[in-house]
């Protein structure tokens, strides 16, 4: 059997093969490679908060601009088996490229819609991808939610927090969420002794989170912290200016597996025990099957 990995991103849980790599477009736009050759390409959206009962054709124009889609028949039987219990099914060909198969995919319990572009060139026939199709879902129970899981990582997002934004630069990564009182930044710093060769744990520390050296604290050599509980007059200023002056954040570096992953949130009012709690236990480095079975700190 293929080895899989798991892939957590912004409400959508898939499973891949292991050698395939994911490319973070958008926000809800990945593309899976292999080789560097495009195989799967997904967007989605969720359900809008009044169906308006759109027809395939409009959905997939607004999920993909500017394409001309044109319905392709007869493609439903080679889809992998359970598919069509969990998604009404709409199949196309793009004007472009007439090889390439599109499935628009319609939740049956959440009424998310998946746009699937499947590219010829990279693949034989659908059974090929009947685990990755067959993995998807769209709409996973609470407990599963706040999980998210892309690259070498994976990390906990409290609830009411958004994805904004997402950078996947070479040797750092940058994901920034908002709330309604609060911003939370997360990176990931790759491979850490060229960026530890540079500046110190410290230094990168400060440049991620603007903590003062003084006043960080140190757990362990590996791990940094910083908090800050504003003053009365420093919070009425804030309040003023519409600053977040609460903050929390936190560096640990991981040398086993060469990673330093970071956590930073500010918000305009106190954070919560659990919410940090949550940000410290939920994030950490996927172990390679030679690595230690846990994470290093």
């Amino acid at each position: 059997m293929t080895r899989t990995t798991p892939i957590r991103w912004n409400h959508l849980h898939l499973d891949i093969p292991e050698q395939w790599d994911v490319i973070v477009k958008d926000k809800r736009h990945l593309i899976l490679e292999q080789e560097l050759r495009p195989i799967i390409e997904m967007r989605w959206q969720p359900p809008a908060q009044k169906s308006r009962g759109d027809a395939g054709e409009k959905i997939a124009k607004q999920l993909e601009p500017g394409r001309i889609f044109t319905r392709r028949q007869g493609q439903n039987g080679a889809l992998p088996a359970g598919l069509n219990d969990k998604f009404k099914v709409d199949t196309f060909r793009l004007d472009n490229s007439p090889e390439d198969t599109v499935l628009l995919l319609t939740c049956k319990s959440c009424a998310t819609a998946l746009l699937i572009r499947i590219y010829h060139r990279s693949i034989g026939t659908f059974e090929a991808f009947a685990p990755v199709l067959g993995s998807l879902n769209c709409h996973p129970d609470p407990a599963a939610l706040a999980g998210w899981q892309i690259q070498d990582f994976y990390f906990s997002i409290p609830a009411g927090f958004e994805l904004q934004s997402s950078s996947f630069r070479f040797g750092l990564t940058s994901l920034n969420f908002t709330s309604s009182a609060a911003e939370l930044r997360l990176c990931r710093l790759a491979p850490a002794s060229q960026h530890l060769q540079q500046n110190s744990l410290s230094a990168l520390f400060q440049s991620f989170s603007s903590a003062p050296p003084e006043k960080q604290t140190a757990a362990q050599p590996s791990t940094l912290h910083f908090r800050h509980v504003p003053t009365l007059s420093e919070y009425l200023w804030g309040r003023i200016r519409r600053k977040k002056p609460y903050q929390t954040s936190s560096f640990i570096h991981f040398p086993h597996h060469d990673r330093i992953l970071g956590y930073s949130i500010r918000s305009r009012t106190p954070i919560e025990t659990w919410v940090e709690t949550m940000l410290e236990e939920g994030y950490g480095i996927i172990p390679k099957e030679e690595a230690a079975a846990g994470p290093d700190a």
